[in-house]
């Protein structure tokens, strides 16, 4: 099974990057891929819980909550969320394989994954 790795560094509703990562992990996982993301920096707030929902606008909390759903594996750089306060307000493990990471765990995935998309 192929494997892809995202590289994900920006936050969720500035910009178009967000739905990209989304978008891009539906596509490969509907394909049969293994999607694994890191999400640095402000990307930690995509995985952020109860974001509120608004008419023509994606809501990227049940976009990442879908590819969980689909087997994709979520790592949350752990600094990054202590720095913003947003370690407890994240998806829980409920929702599928999203844990709080390191700079240890991207390295790992980008060794064990065939491509790497870095979305910024």
């Amino acid at each position: 099974m192929p494997k892809l790795g995202i590289l994900f560094f920006d936050g969720p509703y500035q910009k178009q990057a967000s739905e990209s990562v989304c978008k891009i992990a539906n596509a490969a996982l509907d394909k049969g891929h293994s999607v694994r993301i890191f999400c640095y920096m402000d990307a930690v707030n995509a995985v952020l819980e109860k974001q509120k929902k608004i008419e023509g606008i994606m809501n990227i909390e049940e976009g990442f909550k879908e590819i969980l759903s689909k087997g994709a594996t979520i790592r949350l750089c752990n600094i990054c969320l202590l720095v913003r306060g947003t370690m407890k307000n994240c998806i829980t493990k409920e929702s599928g394989d999203i844990k709080k990471a390191g700079t240890p765990d991207l390295a790992r995935i980008i060794d064990e994954t065939d491509r790497l998309i870095v979305i910024c």
